[in-house]
């Protein structure tokens, strides 16, 4: 289950980032060019995003976010279905 607070990196852009929190939750509440506020009836994140190095591979050029966590309210089993949801919107496809 999800802590209060905790940091991944991802591979995005912010742009890609504001479509998944979109999609996930319509009603997001949008803090400066890379933060949001997300709240559910049961839980409410704090979801901050910056722009990290660049990941290569080869020729592949992949965009990197640090994108830090922080619940406000919530509990633990709560915490952990608002972020299912929005790991979902994240997820992408693999082989």
């Amino acid at each position: 289950m999800p802590a209060e607070e905790f940091s991944r990196d991802v591979s995005a852009t912010l742009d890609e980032l504001a479509k998944w929190v979109a999609a996930a939750y319509p009603d997001a509440e949008r803090v400066g060019s890379g933060g949001y506020r997300i709240v559910t009836p049961e839980a409410t994140l704090v979801l901050t995003a910056s722009p990290g190095p660049e990941r290569r591979i080869a020729l592949l050029r992949l965009p990197t976010l640090s994108l830090r966590y922080h619940f406000t309210s919530g509990d633990e089993a709560a915490r952990g279905r608002l972020l299912h949801r929005l790991d979902l919107f994240m997820h992408r496809g693999g082989g």
